[in-house]
């Protein structure tokens, strides 16, 4: 009976670490690791060893889902979201190469940290000067610099939420599931 107990509380334990694993997936989402992916495919895995008992193929093909809504979101809300702040399609274009190249020279600098670092960064200076050759005005560029920094917050933000709905999905199916 004591090892019936014992074998249910490390079950718990076992589960409250994988929850934190997984959420610590989804926070790194804002260094730019794609913890996301990474908590998706812990999910698999375990499910994998229940024989798709717990989450099952359905909310598997769901979570898949999602995670590529997040990527497109991702990849276009920030442009979006300076293109409606008025910039011109310059200061929209510049935002997007910072941003992209922000994030891959990001990565050569600073492993991991650097490549969202860099992409904020480049997504602001870029649109800053691509705006500034297009229109001439410093406030102008100013504006749709900080719009370009504000769109990709923004788009990583919806990115983590989506992330960590997968994860809200798995505690409450696996938690249930014991």
């Amino acid at each position: 009976m004591e090892r019936l107990v014992l074998v249910e509380v490390l079950q718990y334990i076992g589960l409250v670490l994988l929850y934190a694993l997984l959420i610590a997936s989804n926070l790194s989402i804002f260094i730019g690791i794609p913890g996301g992916w990474i908590a998706l495919g812990i999910i698999f895995l375990f499910d994998l060893a229940t024989k798709f008992s717990i989450v099952g193929w359905k909310l598997i093909v769901l979570m898949l889902a999602l995670m590529i809504i997040g990527e497109i979101i991702e990849s276009f809300l920030g442009i979006y979201y300076v293109h409606r702040r008025g910039a011109s399609r310059w200061g929209v274009l510049g935002a997007f190469i910072g941003g992209l190249g922000g994030a891959i020279f990001g990565t050569m600098i600073i492993p991991v940290v650097g490549s969202i670092l860099f992409a904020f960064i480049g997504a602001f200076a870029f649109a800053v000067l691509f705006e500034y050759m297009y229109e001439r005005s410093t406030d102008r560029a100013m504006k749709t610099g900080f719009s370009a920094f504000v769109g990709k917050l923004a788009a990583t933000t919806i990115k983590f939420a989506l992330a960590f709905s997968i994860t809200v999905i798995f505690i409450i199916r696996s938690w249930s599931a014991i």
